[in-house]
């Protein structure tokens, strides 16, 4: 192996370059953050008002593990303890709404709806300072979390009129 070397391989696919690099270097923008949380905000009123739907609740709770996730990558530090305590406070609405495997809206404890808020408050600091790749790659594992766990997933429209269940990509693979 006298003078030789490996030829170079670039890193990136080919395709579309500034594509990918938008999509892994660039923040999200006002209105793609807003079309995220505004339907979480939208289900915490349900909640807080007590006609809150079992869409309404997982749609809630799905968005603060996905937050969980986003500080578990490490992307946002520091918000562990809120994200945790509005996990627990969602637990325990959940499990005063599952009556005999039939969901009852409940009243909500103050200390539930202050975690709560707070979470969402914070999952908007994070959506505004994650990549769009980052936040995919969250919901990514928080999906196949549930998927693992024998949970059906579900995709909702924003507005959260339809529900279907969740299709995930597949890549074609060429022979």
């Amino acid at each position: 192996m006298k003078g030789r070397r490996k030829p170079f391989r670039s890193r990136w696919q080919k395709g579309n370059t500034f594509a990918t690099i938008n999509r892994h270097g660039t923040r999200l923008t006002a209105a793609e953050i807003a079309s995220v949380i505004d339907p979480v905000r939208d289900c915490f009123a349900q909640i807080r008002a007590g006609t809150a739907t079992q869409t309404h609740f997982a749609v809630l709770q799905t968005t603060i593990q996905i937050a969980q996730e986003i500080e578990a990558q490490g992307v946002v530090r520091g918000l562990a303890e809120h994200i945790d305590s509005a996990l627990a406070a969602s637990q325990a609405y959940a499990a005063r709404c599952t009556v005999a495997d039939t969901w009852q809206p409940s009243a909500v404890h103050f200390y539930e709806l202050d975690a709560l808020a707070t979470a969402i408050d914070l999952h908007a600091f994070q959506l505004a300072e994650v990549t769009a790749h980052e936040l995919q790659r969250a919901a990514d594992k928080v999906i196949a979390r549930a998927q693992s766990a024998g949970i059906e997933v579900l995709r909702s429209s924003n507005d959260m009129s339809t529900t279907e269940p969740y299709k995930q990509k597949t890549q074609e693979v060429h022979a």
